[in-house]
């Protein structure tokens, strides 16, 4: 009788269980993917441009006005665990808008982020470029409007890896949680920063089987936004000799 009775437990714990998997009552892996990012900014567009620090996570742009500090960036990677298709903080973006002459500026730099995955263990550092356009705006109006901003494109990796199978790549998700003289003029992909301000931003990824499509309408719009920023830039520098600040 024991015996019957104990199998008749089983059963019942075995069909509970049934019932709760196909209820989806059962939790999922709470982590997929963990590790560590950290990132590098390269390649200044257009490469006249006044930079210091490419090639690491601080850089410096555009020449000062009046003894003003030029515009200054920086990111610094954090740890993350998280399941697939699930954003992530990634790090934290710090930008300083100085008061700088116009022309002076880049358009555009890409952000090179590392990612090392603790797990799965066997995928090592994946390597991902991102751009940052940079929109640096004449000082002719309210605080508000003088806002330079950085604009960062919802955005996939070019590199693809394999998990159990299935092909992912990081996306860039754009902005979050602002703290500072920073504020979203209209969506998570543009952090306007005041004149002689700085805000942090944390910046979110995610690890997606989705593929992008071809091209990203975000890419088209960046690049067009990018090319227009560095033409007028070139244009108000021939046509003026002492150009205005921005």
């Amino acid at each position: 009788m024991k015996h019957i009775k104990r199998r008749m437990e089983m059963k019942k714990a075995l069909a509970v269980a049934t019932t709760l998997v196909a209820l989806g009552s059962v939790p999922a892996c709470a982590t997929d993917v963990s590790g560590s990012a950290s990132g590098i900014f390269v390649n200044p567009q257009p490469a006249g441009a006044t930079t210091i620090g490419i090639g690491t996570s601080d850089i410096k742009y555009g020449v000062g006005f009046g003894g003003s500090l030029p515009n200054d960036l920086t990111f610094a990677g954090t740890a993350f665990a998280s399941p697939f298709e699930t954003p992530f903080t990634i790090g934290t973006l710090s930008y300083f808008n100085g008061t700088t002459f116009q022309g002076t500026e880049p358009g555009a730099v890409d952000l090179a982020v590392t990612i090392t995955f603790t797990a799965p263990n066997s995928l090592g550092a994946v390597l991902s470029t991102f751009t940052l356009s940079l929109n640096s705006t004449p000082n002719n109006g309210t605080p508000d409007q003088n806002a330079d901003f950085i604009f960062f494109p919802s955005s996939f990796s070019t590199n693809v890896f394999d998990i159990g199978g299935t092909s992912y790549r990081v996306k860039l998700l754009g902005f979050d949680h602002i703290v500072g003289d920073g504020f979203l003029a209209s969506n998570s992909n543009e952090l306007h920063v005041r004149e002689g301000s700085r805000a942090t931003a944390d910046l979110l990824a995610q690890v997606t089987s989705q593929a992008p499509a071809v091209p990203e309408p975000s890419t088209w719009a960046m690049m067009l936004l990018g090319f227009a920023s560095i033409g007028f830039m070139a244009y108000r520098q021939e046509s003026k000799p002492a150009p205005p600040v921005t």
